[in-house]
């Protein structure tokens, strides 16, 4: 449940314009009976040509008991060229039951290169420590890659389908599978997301979604920002539903 609650949230705030300075979005996770299960906070802070993304999500409730109070924070930081997020800097820090683990991802693009460095802590005090390079290499994280889809999809209410690569999705490849949904599947969309702009199938290859291939729905809006998205078949629970409760631009 734990991994459920938490880490998908962090592909909600994604496919918004660049043309604000700072944009902040808040999403609520929910499942069926138990009701609200976890909440997301996402901001984005871009300064002449310098972006920060920081997106922080928890379990709330039961899910926050039986996740041991897990919190996950993301951050990608870089570059803006030429309108387009690039990334030099991701971490992932995830945090429960007096335990702690950081990834720090560091991007080397003239040499195509994407190394890391990993701490664990136990309690407060480093248990384990290791320095890696990916077998592969990836131009996004998954935070910039998302907020440059839109640039690399063009209509999303047209057909799309297509693997993309990204620093935290798949561990071997960083391979992200993004699809729009048109004609018969997109009235079927329709029924469990409701009325939007167009609708994406996203699909991340690893764990950390606890489903049969991390098959994420999300509804956008005219402007990109996605207002509702479902996670499909998670493993004892169904569907999980995230929806946007508030969204500001500054």
């Amino acid at each position: 449940m734990n991994r459920i609650l938490c880490g998908w949230l962090a592909f909600l705030l994604a496919f918004v314009s660049l043309h604000a300075e700072t944009m902040v979005g808040k999403y609520v996770v929910e499942y069926g009976i138990f009701g609200k299960m976890g909440m997301a906070k996402a901001t984005l802070t871009r300064k002449e040509d310098r972006y920060e993304i920081l997106m922080k999500a928890e379990a709330t409730g039961l899910a926050k008991v039986l996740s041991g109070g897990r919190v996950e924070i993301y951050r990608s930081e870089g570059h803006v060229l030429e309108g387009r997020l690039v990334p030099d800097l991701f971490s992932k820090d995830i945090r429960r039951s007096g335990k702690r683990r950081i990834k720090v991802y560091r991007f080397d693009h003239p040499h195509r290169i994407v190394t890391f460095h990993e701490t664990t802590y136990r309690h407060g005090k480093v248990e384990k420590e290791k320095n890696e390079t990916l077998p592969y290499y990836a131009t996004d994280d998954i935070f910039s890659l998302y907020f440059n889809l839109m640039d690399i999809m063009g209509d999303c209410s047209k057909p799309f389908d297509r693997d993309l690569h990204a620093v935290g999705a798949e561990k071997k490849t960083g391979r992200v599978h993004v699809r729009t949904l048109v004609g018969e599947e997109r009235r079927k969309a329709e029924e469990f997301l409701g009325r939007a702009h167009c609708y994406l199938k996203v699909t991340i290859y690893q764990k950390l979604f606890g489903s049969k291939g991390g098959e994420l729905y999300l509804a956008l809006r005219e402007d990109g920002i996605v207002s509702k998205a479902v996670l499909k078949d998670v493993v004892m629970f169904g569907d999980v539903r995230g929806r946007l409760i508030d969204f500001e631009e500054k």
